[in-house]
């Protein structure tokens, strides 16, 4: 199941663990990866493969519109899914009340109280 779309604004954030020192950073099996580079960058989705190598589901990241802190050597590159986070809040959705209904009761589309 693909969770972003084209277009979505994302932040890569590698999976996190301690060093042999006791350091917390990028877990020490992905620190030597080409993605661990990307860390902390902010970008946006261009393209999905939702049927990647093994079945996981990529998305190509495009960082070119985007001022990263990070100095990421090359403008895009192919992430899973778990390695991506939205940077974009979801929007909260209110259910608005009906006062004219009996306290504990609620009103129907007909206006008819149950």
């Amino acid at each position: 199941m693909v969770q972003y779309g084209v277009g979505d604004a994302v932040k890569v954030q590698m999976p996190r663990g301690k060093n042999k020192r006791g350091v917390s950073g990028i877990s020490v099996m992905y620190t030597t990866s080409q993605e661990a580079k990307f860390d902390g960058a902010q970008g946006t989705v261009t393209e999905i493969n939702p049927r990647g190598p093994l079945g996981i589901p990529l998305y190509l990241v495009d960082f070119t519109d985007h001022e990263n802190k990070v100095a990421i050597p090359w403008q895009g590159q192919w992430f899973r899914e778990e390695w991506i986070i939205s940077t974009e809040r979801p929007e909260l959705k209110i259910q608005p009340s009906d006062q004219t209904s009996a306290e504990g009761f609620a009103r129907s589309q007909t206006g008819e109280s149950s």
